[in-house]
């Protein structure tokens, strides 16, 4: 069972990374889903831009990422460290945990910095503008 696990996680985790490096989430016509929030609301949510920030940073443009949702290019390392150590640990059969993935003060921050970044990229003044993915 944990090797079937592995090879699942190997396998969903190699297609993303094929599909997000082969295709490009700016063009038109790929088959990429859209926002709900921009498709429904015509607002920015917070991982508004994400598709293309993965996209940018499998090419290794890292401006353009940023550019695309400066929150999850900062906190992208953090998520890779975590998905890591998620595979590491049903690989190698340890139990590292990161303990403040578990401080209440540090899930309450990490949402409110969430939702407060998803109002502010929203704004219409300057520099809150520079906070929504570019059309």
């Amino acid at each position: 069972m944990k090797y079937f696990k592995i090879g699942l996680i190997l396998l969903i985790g190699g297609a993303f990374f094929f599909y997000f490096y082969n295709f490009d989430p700016s063009d038109k016509s790929e088959p990429f889903i859209s926002c709900p929030s921009k498709t429904l609301l015509g607002l920015n949510c917070p991982g508004c831009g994400s598709q293309r920030l993965i996209h940018n940073l499998l090419h290794l443009n890292f401006g353009e990422a940023f550019r695309y949702n400066p929150l999850l290019f900062i906190l992208s390392p953090f998520v890779l460290y975590i998905l890591g150590t998620i595979v590491s640990n049903l690989f190698f059969g340890t139990k590292i945990r990161m303990k403040i993935l578990y401080q209440n003060w540090f899930v309450y921050l990490l949402f409110g910095t969430i939702i407060l970044y998803g109002i502010l990229r929203n704004l219409p003044w300057y520099p809150f503008t520079l906070l929504a993915p570019p059309a």
